[in-house]
């Protein structure tokens, strides 16, 4: 189920209904403030904003958005009364991939956010798809790797946990894959961005990819999920050898 959010100081009542209604999951938020907060700790796959906001504006969320929360793959709609051609120009050209305007059709609203969610799977699929085949031809021949009770098996590209199927998102895998490389050394965030990401993230994104992982490696015998977080320097994927 794909996440929005919403942000936006009106009644968001009738938006989110339609929203929930088509199976998406809605965060409301109604400040730039807030917003901010909720992009740095939780992933979403689509934000709508309004340009006029209590504290900050929409547009300036957007820049905040693409250049320094380095967020330029998540879709970005402007849902606003702002109607006059320099406010769509001037969103279009800081970072937004689609303009609306209040009120609006429904259906036509709904269409719109679809059309970024099929543009978002297919740029998802075609990054996976290829770094999927480098990564199978480069580990190909790799023998099963065990830890406690798990089992990595590269040439399948899956993890199991007691001979069961942990759901790990190729990005994740990778990102084992990685730590396990490097296991029992400590590797910067910096080095994690630049092996693992084709495009520009910010920090709090590798924070959350490393809390997913953390939390499906958890068990009996470790239960934090062998993840470490060394301070000032990044993670490291403890093991006893």
């Amino acid at each position: 189920m794909r996440s929005i959010l919403l942000v936006d100081a009106t009644d968001t009542t009738a938006v989110v209904d339609l929203l929930s209604g088509s199976d998406f999951t809605v965060t409301v938020s109604r400040s730039v403030t807030q917003a901010l907060d909720y992009l740095q700790k939780e992933h979403f796959d689509l934000l709508i904003t309004e340009t006029s906001l209590p504290d900050k504006t929409g547009f300036f969320l957007i820049r905040f958005l693409r250049k320094k929360l380095g967020q330029k793959k998540i879709p970005v709609i402007i849902l606003t009364t702002r109607k006059a051609t320099k406010f769509k120009v001037h969103g279009l050209k800081i970072g937004a991939n689609d303009y609306i305007t209040k009120p609006f059709v429904y259906e036509e609203f709904l269409a719109r956010v679809h059309v970024q969610m099929r543009i978002l799977s297919l740029i998802e699929n075609t990054s996976d798809t290829s770094d999927r085949k480098k990564i199978q031809s480069s580990i190909m021949s790799r023998p099963d790797y065990f830890f406690g009770p798990f089992r990595l098996n590269y040439q399948q590209v899956v993890l199991y946990k007691n001979d069961e199927k942990v759901p790990l998102t190729f990005q994740e895998f990778k990102l084992l894959v990685y730590l396990i490389d490097h296991k029992n050394q400590p590797v910067s965030k910096d080095e994690i961005l630049d092996r693992l990401w084709k495009y520009e993230v910010g920090s709090r994104t590798i924070y959350t990819h490393m809390s997913w992982l953390r939390e499906k490696l958890k068990c009996e015998e470790n239960p934090e999920g062998y993840i470490k977080t060394v301070r000032q320097i990044g993670y490291m994927f403890e093991v006893k050898e």
